[in-house]
């Protein structure tokens, strides 16, 4: 019997090989914070440091908060939280302030985060087979920068960010690349991620920590794993 890293390999293998064979896919889709890079709680960190100076009911607000609204753009999260929290009014210099103290708190750590597993080693077998992207509601210098200084730049074919919505990013791949949509799959790890998804008809996977997240809570029936290696050990994983 071979060793068990070895039986792994050989299966991934043929799942790889029986899907391309039977499933004529066109492109794979990911978001990155919670999907590629265990980075979540990076930014978790970083908005409960930017509002801490309100006190600590604030602070445990915004953190609940962005914990449950995964997707949403730090943009539309500070312009919530001082409507909704603050009861403050947020001028544009403000706004442009935080989210450049918020991208010096995050950058470097979301770059030597841990990966989610199994998921480069995902992104590697399958690049130089089918086009890969990001689409991710991270600023789009900012996500590219960090997929660069990760490595894993030479894997996609476009890194797209929050200069569009997550929605409107899957629909400029579908249009730009000619990609059917049933051809297709999105990785993400939040609601906002299945919607966009579910608008575009494109199908979806959920990459998430346990059976309590908020994706589940919010999507019900989704087809999801706890990271790729669990995927991958899934015959079925991307069959739909």
């Amino acid at each position: 019997m071979g060793h068990p890293a070895q039986l792994l390999d050989l299966k991934i293998e043929n799942i790889i090989t029986k899907i391309g064979k039977t499933m004529k896919y066109e492109a794979f889709i990911f978001d990155f914070d919670g999907v590629i890079a265990d980075s979540v709680e990076v930014k978790t960190r970083a908005f409960a440091k930017l509002f801490t100076r309100f006190g600590a009911e604030i602070e445990n607000k915004v953190v609940a908060h962005h914990r449950s609204h995964g997707g949403m753009t730090r943009v539309e999260k500070f312009k919530y939280y001082y409507a909704h929290f603050l009861n403050m009014e947020l001028s544009q210099t403000g706004l442009n302030e935080l989210c450049q103290d918020f991208s010096s708190l995050v950058v470097d750590d979301v770059v030597s985060s841990e990966g989610i597993v199994g998921a480069y080693d995902f992104i590697e077998q399958w690049h130089d087979k089918i086009d890969c992207f990001i689409d991710s509601a991270t600023p789009d210098d900012e996500i590219v920068e960090i997929v660069k200084k990760r490595g894993l730049n030479p894997f996609f074919k476009e890194v797209l960010g929050s200069g569009q919505s997550k929605a409107d990013n899957l629909k400029t791949i579908l249009l730009n690349y000619n990609l059917k949509k049933e051809n297709c799959i999105f990785w993400g790890d939040a609601h906002s991620d299945y919607l966009a998804a579910t608008q575009c008809q494109v199908p979806f996977i959920g990459i998430v920590p346990n059976k309590d997240a908020p994706l589940l809570k919010k999507a019900g029936k989704v087809k999801w794993y706890t990271n790729f290696v669990d995927m991958q050990a899934d015959p079925l994983a991307l069959i739909f």
